[in-house]
C-alpha cells in the first residue's frame, strides 16, 4: 500500500511514519511518496520515485509564524495549470509500483492520481485543504478542485483534533472516526539530558517551530530568565548563557521535547498530539489566518497544560511572566485514546483484504 502525504509543516509525515512503523509491524510492504523530509519516516519504508513536481501545495510560509496567503494562491495557480497531467503521471508510478490500497494525507493530486489508477485510497487527517482555502479570497477555483479530487476517496479516517464546521468535509460521503495518532518518547528524560550535557535540575523550555525560524525573535530577550535554560532547533548570532543552540532538527525529536519542561511553539497537530502524549505544558502563540489554529489552541487548553503567547511577547523574548503562571495550571491532562497509528493500520489492512477477497 501507498501512503501520500502533505510536506507542510511535519505534523502529516509524523503521524504518517507512526502509520507506516504500525502496517510494516503487521507484515504489510509500505511505500511512501511525499515532500516531506525522508528522516521523519522509518528507513525501511519504500519511496515512490519523485518527480520534478510538488505532491502538494499546503500553504506557503515566509517563516516560522508567518504565513503568505497571496504566494499561497499564485503556487496553487501554477499547480493547477498542470494538474492532470502530473495526476496521470502519478497514476502511472502508483500502477507500476503495484500499489493495491492508497492512504492521503491530505494531497488533493494523490487522490487524483489513485482515482485514474484504479487504485482505492482513503483519506486521513483532521483538515482538509479545501476547508484551510475556503475562508481566504479568490480560492473558489482551488477548492472546487480540491473537492473534486477528494470525492475519489472511499472514505475519511478522521483524526481527533478535527473542525466541526459544516463545510470542513464536504467532499467526503464516508467518515470513520480513529483515535489520535501520536508519539511517545522511546528515552527517558534523564537519559536524553545526560547525552545533550543539559543539567538534570535545570527547568529547560524548547522553542520549536515546525522546522522554521522564527524572523525577529529577540535573543538576548531570554537572557533576562537566567532561571531557564531555553533550547532552539536553529538559531543564529550571539546566544546568551542561558540558550542552546541544537543546530539541526534531532532525529529522536519526540524523546527531546519530553525531556523539557515547557514547549513554545506555534499549534500544529504534530507538535499538539506529541505535547498531549508525553504530557508536556505548552506556552502557544497565533500564526496568522490559518484556520485550523482555533481548534487546535482550544484543545491545548481543554485537553492539556496550556498558556496563550502573545507575539509580541514572544518576539521580545519576554517569556517569564507567561512560563510562570503556566506553572500554576493544575488542569488535569486528557485521557484520550491516543492508539490511532494502531487502528488505522488494522483497518487499512482489513480494507485490503476485502479487496482482495
Amino acid at each position: 500500500m501507498a501512503l501520500a502525504v502533505s510536506g507542510h509543516g511535519f505534523g502529516h509525515a509524523v503521524r504518517c511514519a507512526e502509520v507506516a512503523r504500525a502496517l510494516m509491524e503487521r507484515g504489510a510492504r509500505v511505500v511512501v511518496r511525499s515532500d516531506a523530509p525522508r528522516w521523519l519516516f522509518p528507513a525501511d519504508v519504500e519511496w515512490l520515485s519523485s518527480p520534478e513536481w510538488p505532491l502538494d501545495v499546503g500553504v506557503v510560509q515566509r517563516d516560522g509564524l508567518e504565513l503568505d496567503v497571496d504566494a499561497t494562491r499564485n503556487r496553487w495557480q501554477t499547480f493547477a495549470r498542470d494538474f492532470e497531467a502530473h495526476a496521470l503521471a502519478e497514476a502511472q508510478l502508483l500502477n507500476l509500483a503495484g500499489v493495491d490500497l492508497l492512504v492521503g494525507d491530505m494531497p488533493p493530486l494523490a487522490f487524483a492520481a489513485a482515482t485514474r489508477a484504479g487504485v482505492p485510497s482513503l483519506a486521513l487527517g483532521n483538515f482538509t485543504w479545501d476547508w484551510i482555502y475556503a475562508v481566504w479570497p479568490a480560492f473558489e477555483d482551488v477548492v472546487a478542485r480540491i473537492r473534486a479530487a477528494y470525492a475519489g476517496a472511499d472514505s475519511l479516517l478522521r483524526l481527533p483534533l478535527h473542525a466541526t464546521d459544516p463545510d470542513a468535509f464536504a467532499a467526503f460521503e464516508k467518515i470513520e472516526d480513529v483515535p489520535l495518532i501520536a508519539r511517545r518518547a522511546s528515552r527517558r528524560r534523564e537519559e536524553v539530558r545526560r547525552q545533550l550535557g543539559w543539567p538534570i535540575d535545570r527547568r529547560v523550555v524548547l522553542l520549536s517551530f515546525g522546522g522554521f525560524d522564527v524572523r525577529g525573535l529577540n535573543l538576548s530577550g531570554l537572557g533576562r530568565w537566567s532561571e531557564y535554560t531555553f533550547v532552539l532547533i536553529q538559531a543564529h548570532g550571539p546566544l546568551p548563557a542561558n540558550v542552546l543552540n541544537l543546530n539541526q532538527s534531532p532525529a529522536d525529536y519526540v524523546s527531546l521535547l519530553a525531556a523539557c519542561d515547557v514547549v513554545v511553539t506555534k499549534p500544529g497537530y504534530g507538535i499538539v498530539a506529541d505535547c498531549l502524549a508525553n504530557r508536556v505544558p505548552v506556552l502557544f502563540t497565533d500564526r496568522g489566518p490559518f484556520r485550523e489554529y482555533d481548534v487546535l489552541a482550544d484543545a491545548l487548553t481543554r485537553l492539556g497544560r496550556a498558556c496563550y503567547l502573545p507575539r509580541q511577547d514572544l518576539l521580545a523574548g519576554n517569556l517569564g511572566p507567561h512560563l510562570a503562571a503556566l506553572g500554576e495550571s493544575s488542569r488535569r491532562w486528557t485521557k484520550l485514546p491516543m492508539n490511532g497509528a494502531a487502528v488505522v493500520a488494522d483497518r487499512v489492512l482489513r480494507r485490503i483484504a476485502i479487496d482482495l477477497g
